[in-house]
């Protein structure tokens, strides 16, 4: 639970310089306001859109270099301070027989970052914007009716598909000890999965809530940011200790082996 309040609020931190950064860039491209408000929709659950709305309709409104430049530096701070922060909560893992170096930590930090923001941005793109493309395809007749809907499903599947080389990659980087490279292990499934379910669970959740808003209003959503964040943040956790648990057995199982002189 410590651990994952700490992922969590290096996260949260990170969060809004970078929302910040990547409006304070799509004034410079043709997306409208109501596209970017549409795709904010499907990427957050419930109604924790509401609590950065109308900055994101301020920032939409106008191009804003000076304000560019500052959320870049942040973004880069605050993003990496959160990469660092999960691969720290994977070191204190009491399964890992051999720790990290913090150094290497902090290196492995930036370069994750930028790995994890092309995987991530591409899912992003592929949740909010490529269903208005698809549309406006089909709408052009570029694309048959029939198959908008297996584009659709396709769109989706690529996006977990990303959300999981995400997990993956961070897994096999945390953990240190581990001799061989894997890019499928239990624990990367169950997060990823766990982490979709939560997303569907909470915006269903608060769909159910009419007097959500009028009870706790802004201060609210708030909360609900946080304890979706922090939810995800622990659920990364035990993903990763799943995986390390599953190593460390075959590790002694080998070990058990070879020792037998079988």
């Amino acid at each position: 639970a410590t651990r994952a309040a700490a992922i969590s609020f290096r996260l949260f931190l990170a969060f809004f310089p970078a929302i910040i950064f990547v409006l304070s860039v799509l004034p410079h491209t043709p997306l409208e306001t109501e596209a970017v408000m549409d795709a904010l929709l499907l990427l957050f659950p419930g109604d924790t859109v509401s609590l950065f709305e109308q900055t994101v309709a301020d920032l939409l409104g106008k191009t804003q270099g000076a304000l560019l430049s500052v959320g870049f530096v942040l973004t880069l701070y605050y993003a990496s301070s959160s990469v660092h922060a999960v691969l720290s909560g994977f070191n204190e893992s009491a399964l890992l027989d051999q720790k990290g170096n913090p150094w290497l930590i902090r290196i492995w930090s930036m370069f994750l970052l930028v790995l994890l923001v092309v995987l991530l941005g591409v899912a992003v793109l592929l949740i909010g914007f490529s269903g208005d493309l698809l549309t406006w395809m089909s709408g052009r007749g570029w694309l048959p009716g029939e198959s908008l809907k297996w584009f659709n499903l396709a769109r989706w599947v690529g996006a977990v598909a990303l959300i999981y080389s995400s997990v993956t990659l961070l897994y096999n980087v945390g953990h240190w000890d581990r001799l061989k490279w894997r890019t499928a292990t239990p624990g990367a499934a169950m997060t990823t999965i766990l982490m979709v379910l939560l997303s569907v669970g909470f915006s269903f959740f608060i769909a159910q809530l009419n007097t959500y808003n009028r009870l706790y209003g802004s201060l609210g959503t708030l909360m609900l940011a946080l304890v979706w964040v922090n939810a995800n943040s622990a659920v990364l956790l035990l993903g990763f200790e799943l995986d390390a648990s599953i190593e460390k057995a075959r590790r002694e199982a080998r070990e058990k082996f070879s020792g037998s002189g079988v």
